[in-house]
């Protein structure tokens, strides 16, 4: 098992998401929605993506924000578009994101994750989202998968972004996805990462709650503060603002920015601006 390990309770979770609901209302303005685009990684990860559709995709976004007059935190995409987005960043002050590391399953030689993670970074990724080992971790080989996320860490350079996907629809309970957390942060893991979105379902306020009292609980314990980033069905400043409220309500107002905080979506952006 973790280190850390929480039992979570439904009358805990019930009362934050209901609380997280009404904040989420007052905060439903015109100026925060337009906030809110700081915290978005604005994402492609079609199977029928190209290097011309990715650097279109790019193209629109900076159009819209350059009108708009924020930029989101980065663009996300896959290992083979890196290069793309960023001949179309140019020096805008976004980040580029990359999923690798075999995503979005991760079932293949560490050797191989290793070296996708690795090459994405040299082609100019700034982050990498990676997805945790899900068979290791169900199956309570929680030393293999923290060992694989702590390899990962340590092949990047110290200012590559390393956020680690736990797949939270693929657990039955809440513990688990905290434990699935607490192995992620142990080996290394700057965010932690809700979904991938192409497997077994998308982020839910239920496992926002498990996520962030992970980040909180490891935050006390070691001192090394980290991210949490949603993602998988979020398209609406609806879906997404109760995300926010429920990371304010636990972790705090001033934890609710890019270096700590982000939405993963394709078409969120586009909505706020």
């Amino acid at each position: 098992m973790p280190s850390l390990t929480r039992h979570i309770t439904t009358s805990e979770v019930t009362r934050t998401i209901e609380a997280a609901e009404r904040l989420s209302h007052d905060m439903l303005t015109s100026g925060s929605l337009l906030g809110m685009v700081p915290l978005i990684d604005h994402t492609t990860l079609s199977v029928t993506d190209s290097h011309e559709s990715v650097r279109a995709f790019t193209a629109d976004m900076l159009a819209r924000c350059r009108k708009a007059g924020v930029m989101p935190a980065s663009v996300c995409t896959s290992p083979l578009f890196v290069e793309s987005v960023g001949i179309e960043l140019g020096d805008e002050p976004v980040a580029i994101c990359s999923v690798a590391g075999g995503f979005p399953s991760g079932q293949t030689y560490p050797e191989v994750k290793m070296l996708e993670c690795s090459m994405a970074m040299e082609n100019g990724a700034d982050e990498i989202d990676m997805i945790i080992d899900l068979g290791a971790v169900r199956m309570g080989r929680h030393d293999e998968a923290s060992s694989q996320v702590r390899i990962i860490k340590e092949e990047l350079d110290d200012d590559v972004t390393l956020k680690v996907i736990v797949e939270t629809a693929s657990f039955e309970s809440l513990d688990e996805i905290y434990n699935a957390c607490m192995v992620a942060l142990e080996g290394g893991a700057d965010f932690v990462k809700s979904s991938t979105g192409k497997n077994t379902g998308g982020a839910t306020y239920e496992a926002a709650v498990a996520m962030c009292l992970a980040v909180k609980d490891y935050h006390e314990a070691s001192g090394r503060m980290a991210g949490v980033k949603f993602a998988g069905g979020i398209s609406s400043p609806e879906d997404a603002m109760p995300y926010i409220a429920i990371a304010r309500l636990i972790l705090g107002a001033d934890y609710i920015t890019p270096e700590f905080f982000r939405i993963g979506s394709s078409s969120l952006l586009n909505k706020l601006v």
